[in-house]
């Protein structure tokens, strides 16, 4: 293999293998979603590193990412995947009713549509053809097409660029966020909403089907999304957490699954017989939920 880099910090080799996945396995656990992902794994066994500079992980070989098809029989499979998220009400508190918003990934609309709602104009650009037909005829304004040629166009067009559950989709992440950042005016806002890979959902979990190859092709938490204050010309305003209560049930579910310590374990299972909601409220406390915001000013 040839020198590897940073697909964020582009010009640094300082990684490290944090962990090597099984395709076979990999394989096997899509097609229990109704999906062939055969096409993309060419070789046994798929990497995972982690750039030391930014903190960011991120698999290799890139080959291994989903493309448009695989996205189109994903969002098929699974009638909920475009939904209304947590996210994009969150967002919403940060955009004026004058804004003129650029949403990447729009998938079937579900912020855009929250967005005419709220009767803010705005623009979407998404790669599944399935998706933008659908948009289209739902009167959404979306086009079939990359960020990066959006930034050909329409420099500092926008005053807000949201994208949500994208980042972690996409290989070349430098190119994305520089492209983002053009089309957003100074002073304007990039709002950034991904899974959070700090918490319970995957520590335990290494092979949880959405979260590896061909659908995610890197992981972010806090420490990667402070990191692009230093290689892009934005300044980080607030990262906002989804709060656990909402997936409460499934985080005791998962942590008592995976937890080695068998006298903690029983200490847990007595503590949520007699005090279950103490135990809630004081482990939704201190245990972030499973997607992040992170709110930035374009600088400069």
């Amino acid at each position: 293999m040839s020198k590897l880099y940073s697909p964020l910090a582009t010009k640094s080799d300082k990684i490290k293998l944090v962990a090597v996945f099984q395709t076979n396995q990999i394989i096997k656990n899509y097609a229990l979603l109704g999906i062939d992902v055969t096409r993309f794994f060419k070789e046994t066994e798929i990497k995972l590193f982690k750039c030391n500079k930014t903190g960011y992980r991120f698999f290799y070989p890139f080959s291994s990412i989903g493309d448009a098809l695989f996205y189109e029989e994903l969002s098929k499979n699974r009638k909920n995947y475009y939904s209304r998220r947590w996210e994009h009400s969150e967002a919403l508190n940060y955009i004026n009713n004058s804004d003129l918003v650029l949403e990447i990934g729009s998938g079937f609309g579900s912020f855009l549509s929250l967005l005419k709602e709220n009767k803010i104009v705005s623009k979407g650009l998404e790669l599944n053809p399935y998706a933008v037909e659908k948009c289209n005829n739902e009167g959404l304004n979306v086009e079939e097409k990359l960020i990066q040629d959006e930034a050909k166009i329409n420099k500092k067009q926008y005053d807000v660029v949201c994208s949500f559950q994208v980042l972690e989709h996409i290989v070349d992440v430098n190119s994305f966020i520089e492209s983002s950042i053009e089309t957003i005016k100074n002073g304007g806002k990039l709002i950034v909403g991904v899974p959070n890979n700090n918490p319970y959902l995957f520590i335990n979990d290494k092979f949880h089907t959405l979260n590896i190859p061909p659908h995610h092709a890197g992981l972010w938490n806090k420490e990667a999304l402070k990191s692009l204050e230093n290689l892009f010309p934005i300044k980080l305003e607030k990262l906002i957490f989804e709060p656990l209560s909402g997936n409460y049930s499934y985080f005791i579910d998962s942590y008592m699954n995976n937890l080695k310590n068998k006298f903690m374990k029983k200490a847990i299972v007595v503590i949520h017989r007699f005090m279950p909601k103490a135990l809630k409220i004081l482990i939704c406390t201190f245990v972030n939920g499973r997607n992040v915001i992170a709110i930035y000013k374009k600088i400069g």
